[in-house]
C-alpha cells in the first residue's frame, strides 16, 4: 500500500539550484540580464527509519498527503520527507 517501508534505501528527488554569478546580483532584475549558473545534483542517499501519519490534517484529505517518512541520512542528519521528495535509490 505504501510507496515506502522501513529499511529501504532512499534518494531525494533530483533538484536544479540556480545562482546569480554575481553575489550582490538579484534573480529578479528588471533587465533580466542577470548571469546565472544552474547546478543539477542527484539528491542524498538514506534509509528509511519510520513512516508516520499526521494527525493534524482533517478527515478529507487523503492519507498520502498526511504520510510522513523518516530518514537518516548517509552523512548523519535525520529528516522528515513527504514521500513526493523521495524515489528508490538503485542497487
Amino acid at each position: 500500500m505504501e510507496k515506502f517501508k522501513v529499511n529501504d534505501r532512499v534518494r531525494r528527488i533530483p533538484f536544479t539550484v540556480t545562482l546569480a554569478n554575481d553575489g550582490a546580483a538579484s534573480l529578479d532584475r528588471a533587465d533580466g540580464e542577470t548571469p546565472v549558473t544552474t547546478f543539477s545534483t542527484r539528491g542524498c542517499i538514506g534509509t528509511v527509519k519510520t513512516l508516520r501519519e499526521e494527525t493534524t490534517l482533517t478527515s478529507r484529505e487523503s492519507r498520502e498527503r498526511s504520510l510522513m517518512v523518516q530518514v537518516l541520512w548517509d552523512n548523519g542528519t535525520l529528516s522528515y520527507l513527504g514521500p513526493e521528495g523521495l524515489e528508490m535509490a538503485s542497487k
